[in-house]
């Protein structure tokens, strides 16, 4: 193939780019391929293909995507939720008022109780005025307080809905489908051998999966079905409603509630547990509530009130396009809000489908005869892209419109992958595959190095003189934690550890030295610098963020049944040398020097002060702008003859934290107690301990001054701390 050099573009292209020549075929033939693929496989039955499976499960995870991210917040207030949110008020109704209430005291038995509980619910919010009271729970057979509840449905006939459950099979209307209805003890039915023509019964089901439609392929509830004719158990031609369906009708909304079989896909309000927060059943007996919170019962007035679980301990959760678990009285509800508020979304159609699949093949197609540079035309497409998913978001947001995404784009973006490695990538491959794997076992600065400056001084054996802030992280007791621990699984938590640790230092753009054992070693500013104090709050960030990911990890282990972990880290920064170490065999770039050595101290001394975190007193200069400091103490390490001041960070000010109130205060008595003013220093340290009585470092200058106030010091006594290990 011939190419010439374009002066318009930096690249060498193909010369043929007239229609006819040899790129225009293949470029036609690439985007024809892949386009038409991603359209057969999005008409493909899922249950013919396990791609086709995929690519539908990720349509509807996409989906999901956009719906969470687009909710409107928006719950009608004619829709409230009372649940069930204990199997027992045992210890949250006093027994006074249990004494005073039969309701309330047979709330404090366990779960189930007597039906005489929702017989007195129904009478509380019918008198109060509810449009209707919807039950979603199943009284299949009978039990106590059956007559109650039957007379409270006889009472209230025209404002009560109780449910019926589908069961056996799959709910879709497989062999062996049938309905239990509630029993005639509770329900006083004109003919029990039809109770389906009761208008007091309603089905609670969800149907999911293919029951609703052909592509839906998991369990996530986002269709709701209004009624059902005819099949799942019933007579032919004989057609049962939901009991949200039957509550939109006694609540006087006929007009917006659909009057077919089929699915409809809604629009729920918000994430679980944000929309239709539950009232606790309970409260609605309380006389304190009663009058203050619900207004003596007018809260309740010409509103759809639905009773039902509200605990996960009674299984009634369903999932949800949020990924989350959502309660099933808070679904029908949401369903009942979608009907009122005229949130049900559209979907497109086969051939709208099939239009967007070409239409962004299409696109792709042109792009890759319209620019010819390898680089704009991935931005360019990355902007297309972009603007498609704003189109998804923004069809789903202001018209409830919920347009066909992941095939279009699949076929958009394999199209433009494709044709880009036809023109470009081919040639860039080995090099980037090189770089990848050298990536794996050195630092990326280093490849950087290696791979773009190959002359520099990393391929020398000499070194050379930089300032450098240096990063020592090691594990408490991980010498005796191995002794006992299963192998396996100590391995794997200390990787996860590292991956966690790893991933800051190179966040904050540091370099991974090395692992020594279960410490990790990093510097900032060997390799490449953003100056000499960035350098510096970028190791003291990395630290901070190193504490808080820790914390996280230890809950995720404690819950797991792992043992917890604790660090030390030590941060120094000075002049070191760096250079590349080693043999003919193995070479590694490090750093070595007075300032790594006390990098390291300074990790084995926060053992002694009980502390996860100490810096050297030449970073001080550096990051005290931006974090909050607090003086520790002056100390002699093991192998230097002169002492140190060495501060720990108590607060971020960047990140908006604050100094603790009594830093002031404790500072105050460090300056005392260096100037030898003992019975000042006691009485501000004396201050400390009673503001922060677990605060090590303000009882050991307690304790030293308290001593030293009984036992002055001679004129040789220079507050230095002599530490004898390492």
């Amino acid at each position: 193939m011939n190419f010439v050099c374009d002066p318009a573009t930096p690249s060498v292209i193909p010369a043929a780019m007239q229609p006819h020549t040899k790129r225009f075929r293949i470029i036609a033939t690439l985007c024809a391929l892949c386009t038409s693929a991603w359209l057969l496989l999005q008409w493909l039955p899922v249950e013919r293909s396990w791609l086709a499976e995929r690519l539908a499960l990720t349509e509807l995870a996409t989906r999901d995507l956009i719906h969470s991210g687009t909710v409107k917040y928006a719950p009608d207030p004619r829709l409230v939720f009372v649940g069930i949110d204990q199997t027992s008020y045992a210890d949250i109704i006093a027994p006074e008022e249990a004494a005073m209430n039969p309701t309330l005291a047979e709330l404090t038995n366990s779960f189930p109780w007597s039906r005489a509980v929702w017989a007195a619910a129904i009478e509380r919010l019918g008198h109060a005025g509810a449009k209707v009271i919807m039950l979603d729970i199943i009284f299949a057979s009978p039990g106590r307080g059956d007559d109650q509840l039957r007379a409270a449905l006889t009472r209230y006939e025209n404002q009560v809905v109780v449910g019926a459950n589908f069961t056996g099979g799959k709910q879709a209307g497989g062999e062996g489908t049938s309905v239990v209805y509630p029993t005639e003890s509770v329900v006083p039915y004109q003919n029990p051998n039809t109770p389906w023509e009761d208008r007091r019964v309603g089905f609670i089901n969800f149907f999911t999966g293919s029951e609703v439609a052909d592509r839906d392929v998991d369990d996530v509830v986002r269709r709701a079905v209004f009624r059902v004719t005819g099949e799942r158990g019933l007579p032919p031609g004989v057609a049962l409603e939901s009991i949200g369906s039957l509550g939109l009708r006694r609540l006087g909304a006929t007009n917006q509630l659909p009057s077919d079989d089929q699915s409809h896909f809604f629009r729920y309000v918000a994430p679980p547990g944000d929309g239709f927060r539950p009232i606790p059943l309970y409260s609605i007996f309380l006389p304190s509530f009663w009058s203050n919170n619900f207004e003596n019962g007018k809260f309740f007035e010409g509103k759809a009130v639905i009773i039902g679980p509200a605990a996960n301990i009674l299984h009634d959760d369903h999932a949800t396009p949020f990924r989350r678990q959502m309660l099933g009285p808070e679904i029908h509800l949401n369903a009942m809000n979608a009907a009122l508020r005229g949130e049900f979304l559209r979907e497109t159609t086969a051939l709208g489908e099939a239009g967007l699949i070409l239409g962004l093949g299409l696109l792709a197609f042109v792009l890759a005869l319209a620019v010819r540079s390898p680089v704009r035309r991935l931005m360019v497409a990355a902007g297309c892209a972009g603007l498609f998913v704003l189109i998804c978001i923004g069809a789903m947001r202001f018209g409830n419109f919920m347009l066909l995404a992941v095939a279009p784009m699949l076929a958009f973006s394999s199209s433009t992958l494709t044709c880009f490695a036809y023109d470009f990538v081919l040639l860039r491959v080995e090099k980037n595959r090189t770089r990848r794997t050298l990536e794996r076992y050195v630092s990326k600065d280093v490849v950087r190095e290696l791979l773009d400056n190959p002359e520099t001084y990393l391929n020398t054996l000499s070194g050379v003189r930089k300032p450098v802030t240096i990063l020592f992280s090691d594990i408490r007791g991980f010498t005796t934690l191995t002794e006992g621990a299963d192998a396996s699984l100590l391995v794997k938590q200390l990787n996860e550890y590292f991956d966690d640790m790893v991933r800051i230092v190179f966040a904050q753009q540091g370099r991974l030295d090395k692992f020594i054992g279960d410490a990790v070693m990093a510097d900032w500013g060997s390799i490449i610098t953003a100056g000499v104090q960035e350098d510096a709050r970028r190791a003291v960030a990395t630290a901070l963020e190193m504490r808080k990911y820790l914390a996280r990890l230890n809950v995720n282990w404690k819950q797991r049944g792992i043992t917890e972990l604790s660090f030390g880290i030590g941060i120094n920064h000075g002049d070191v040398i760096v250079g590349n170490l080693g043999s003919e065999q193995k070479m590694e770039v490090s750093v070595i020097g007075d300032a790594v050595n006390l990098a390291s101290r300074l990790e084995g001394l926060t053992k002694e002060y009980k502390l996860d975190l100490l810096i050297g007193e030449t970073l001080v200069p550096l990051v005290q702008d931006r974090f909050a400091l607090r003086s520790v103490d002056s100390v002699q390490v093991k192998g230097k003859k002169k002492p140190v001041h060495v501060f720990t960070v108590v607060a971020d000010r960047e990140a908006g934290e604050q100094s603790p109130a009594w830093l002031l205060r404790y500072e105050e008595g460090v300056a005392h107690y260096r100037a030898r003013q003992f019975n000042d220093g006691l009485a501000a340290f004396a201050d400390c301990v009673r503001w922060q009585p677990e605060d090590y470092l303000s009882q050991l200058y307690l304790r030293r001054s308290q001593e030293l106030v009984t036992n002055p010091p001679g004129a040789d006594w220079d507050t230095v701390f002599v530490m004898k290990s390492k």
